[in-house]
């Protein structure tokens, strides 16, 4: 039997956030496929780096047929292990036979406004380390894949796209959402109430969102996430602007409770400057809720014609989109459709489909 090995320390994280839950879902996805249940071709060897291993992975509820173990030689030797893959931009420095690694994002790589220089400088080195290692690279978006070609010396023979899966949306009550509207949040009757998911961080451009909200009074905004580069500076702003009545921050939110928020929100707000692939967009999508996103990086790619788009650097435009939402049941409407049918065509199991097409391949 074919031992495919992947590093899934993101997955044992009790607070996932995008590659922690990529990494859950496909394995699950993978577990759940013909190729894994039962042992009938492949046997999947889940890898945990040492202190999320004794934390939070051997405690944790894994698929069935999967065996887990700590990412050190003397448990996944090459010898016993037919292909490797790291889930989470790195690869381990162990020679495995067969090596594919997925990519996520390069921000780190392509602008120096999103993160500290020491985490630019290590996260440089992981990924030139993982690209020259690899025999697959797999990209979460085409728009990766371009970033993938312009910033490192990736071969495109060597790169597969495949994107992400969305999960089916958690079926809630009337009664569920108008107490957590009113114990939760606050809100009182027809109060409406924009949602940004994501951490608070520069990259994200929760600034020009919170300038954006400046031209709304009528309006509040949810931000659910924890905090990130330059969170210090964005929090500073809301005080500063007057702000801090209409911004609600949840932290870190549970699938459960952002279930609750993408069930009774008027309208996600993701101008992000730049992702590797944006989660939130499918997930509200996947609720019905109008999408206002950005018209650069992964976004269209994501989005396809299902989203009201903006300059992320403009704030003017944000905002009108917002007001817009908010005014026009009709184009609402519209988005929730479109939304509809564009997250209908991204699958968890078509995802695990391809990347084993990608294991078949090499092995």
């Amino acid at each position: 039997m074919v031992k495919i090995s992947l590093d899934a320390t993101y997955a044992a994280d009790p607070e996932p956030t995008g590659t922690g839950i990529y990494s859950r879902r496909l394995i699950a996805a993978l577990a759940a496929s013909q190729p894994f249940r039962n042992g009938s071709e492949y046997h999947l060897a889940l890898c945990f780096r040492l202190g999320p291993y004794l934390r939070w992975a051997r405690k944790g509820s894994w698929p069935a047929g999967c065996s887990i173990g700590p990412l050190l030689d003397s448990w996944s030797l090459p010898r016993r292990t037919s292909l490797f893959h790291g889930l989470n931009q790195r690869l381990p420095e162990t020679s495995y036979p067969i090596r594919v690694v997925t990519i996520h994002d390069l921000f780190p790589l392509t602008s120096a406004d999103y993160s500290t220089v020491e985490f630019q400088r290590r996260f440089s080195e992981i990924i030139w380390r993982a690209i020259a290692g690899a025999d697959r690279i797999i990209a979460v978006s085409d728009a990766t894949r371009q970033q993938l070609l312009r910033y490192t010396d990736a071969a495109a023979d060597r790169i597969r796209v495949i994107h992400h899966g969305v999960d089916a949306p958690l079926i809630l009550s009337e009664s569920e959402k108008e107490e957590f509207r009113e114990r939760v949040l606050g809100l009182k009757g027809n109060e409406q109430f924009f949602l940004n998911v994501g951490t608070i961080q520069v990259r994200k451009n929760i600034a020009n969102i919170i300038l954006a909200l400046r031209r709304l009074p009528e309006l509040r905004l949810v931000l659910a996430g924890g905090n990130g580069f330059g969170a210090e500076g964005i929090i500073s702003l809301i005080e500063k602007e007057g702000l801090a009545g209409q911004v609600i921050r949840l932290g870190h939110t549970s699938r459960e409770r952002l279930s609750l928020l993408y069930s009774t929100a008027t309208g996600l707000v993701f101008p992000s400057l730049e992702e590797g692939f944006g989660f939130p967009i499918l997930e509200a999508m996947s609720y019905g809720l109008p999408v206002i996103t950005s018209h650069c990086s992964s976004m269209p790619e994501v989005a396809g014609d299902a989203a009201f788009f903006v300059d992320p650097r403009d704030v003017r435009q944000i905002s009108e989109a917002m007001r817009r939402l908010a005014e026009d049941n009709a184009l609402a409407d519209d988005l929730r459709r479109r939304g509809y049918e564009r997250a209908g065509l991204f699958a968890w199991e078509k995802c695990a489909r391809e990347t084993c097409n990608v294991y078949r391949e090499l092995l």
